[in-house]
């Protein structure tokens, strides 16, 4: 996966992040505050696919 086009693992990563924050969205009646804690698996997924946004300097 780390040999797709930048805009690829953008947009792959984009919707993984989208997704769980929906998913977060649709949970937080059963969870409450604790509903936010499944956007991180996304987050670490954009992560994961685009290290070069991610430098830290």
């Amino acid at each position: 996966m780390m040999k797709w086009p930048m805009w690829v693992r953008l947009l792959v990563g984009t919707v993984a992040v989208l997704f769980c924050l929906v998913l977060s969205i649709l949970a937080q009646s059963v969870l409450g505050e604790y509903s936010l804690f499944l956007i991180l698996p996304g987050a670490g997924i954009f992560i994961y696919l685009n290290p070069e946004l991610m430098r830290g300097d």
